[in-house]
């Protein structure tokens, strides 16, 4: 059987309007009502401007704190302090240009690359030639497969990135992860 794309009427949307909350149970409601599916009702209700709930704006002590917290705690726990989902966090520290990674002193090969604005063979070289300091995360071996990860401590990063840092000039390097490394003494 072919279904047809139902035609709203205004005394319908009117019934949408009123009844309509956000919630599954709401819609499945008025779809009973009004002899329509969940999906219709929903999307009548977006077509009418009513999903759109906006979380209110972030006030500049709440940014100060998200500063505080972001490279100390996880995302989860910084949003219940700020009473925020973990979504709003996270779409407020991308947004920010905040490094989403709660700093434990440690920086995986990619994280080093992504700083720096460098090839992972560039950092592999200053690994294998000593130049800058690495170990085996957990004790595995990197392998190709991905499995384990290159240990670079925060200590041995910012002596390599003091020692060497012309070489690491350009528009790819992160220049507020390096300061924020750098200044950490």
């Amino acid at each position: 059987m072919k279904q047809f794309k139902h035609k709203w009427t205004d005394a319908e949307r009117d019934v949408v309007r009123c009844g309509y909350n956000g919630t599954n149970n709401s819609a499945d409601q008025l779809a009973r009502e009004l002899g329509v599916t969940r999906y219709a009702v929903k999307g009548q209700a977006q077509k009418m401007g009513l999903c759109q709930n906006k979380s209110p704006r972030w006030t500049n002590d709440e940014l100060d704190k998200l500063y505080d917290l972001i490279h100390q705690y996880p995302i989860a726990q910084i949003a219940k302090r700020l009473r925020r989902t973990p979504n709003a966090v996270k779409v407020k520290a991308t947004r920010l240009h905040l490094g989403l990674r709660v700093r434990d002193g440690w920086f995986t090969k990619r994280e080093v690359c992504e700083i720096l604005g460098v090839d992972h063979r560039k950092i592999q070289t200053y690994i294998t030639s000593g130049v800058l300091k690495a170990s085996w995360h957990n004790g595995r071996r990197p392998q190709k497969s991905g499995t384990a990860s290159w240990h670079i401590s925060e200590k041995d990063l910012r002596d390599f990135i003091i020692a060497n840092s012309g070489d690491f000039l350009g528009r790819n390097v992160d220049l507020q992860q390096i300061v924020w490394i750098v200044s950490r003494l």
